[in-house]
């Protein structure tokens, strides 16, 4: 019954309901994202945060303390931002405080794989630490 439905003939654009900023510093690339994280705004997400690990800076903070909203789509795309950077070798962190991204990260038991701080500035002094912290690690 299902497969006789036939496709929409028009496409529907739905408005963007997620605000991006980036600061970049010699220290830091800070993406601050406002607004829903849901599936219309992922793949403009994934380019952005993924154009920003091209760049190699010294770290990355995604700081999302002005989320509203964020689905499963947007909990993947922060697993996989963490991935590349790790790949990559870019040192990342996320700043949230709102239950709208901490709840499902919690929910999730993702807490080990999203190093999440309260501020953007506890991010950064976190991630001015790592290097020191993974020095002095079992060798």
């Amino acid at each position: 019954m299902l497969d006789q439905i036939a496709p929409p003939q028009f496409r529907v654009d739905v408005p963007s309901a997620m605000a991006l900023r980036v600061t970049a510093t010699a220290e830091a690339t800070i993406v601050a994202i406002r607004g829903e994280v849901d599936l219309p705004v992922l793949r403009r997400l994934r380019t952005r945060v993924g154009e920003e690990i091209d760049l190699a800076p010294r770290a990355l903070v995604l700081e999302l303390s002005g989320v509203s909203f964020c689905g499963a789509g947007g909990i993947t795309e922060l697993l996989v931002a963490a991935s590349e950077a790790h790949v990559s070798g870019v040192p990342f962190a996320i700043a949230a405080a709102g239950r709208a991204v901490l709840r499902p990260i919690r929910v999730l038991g993702l807490e080990r794989l999203l190093p999440v701080h309260g501020t953007a500035e506890e991010a950064l002094e976190w991630l001015a630490v790592l290097p020191r912290l993974r020095s002095s690690g079992p060798g």
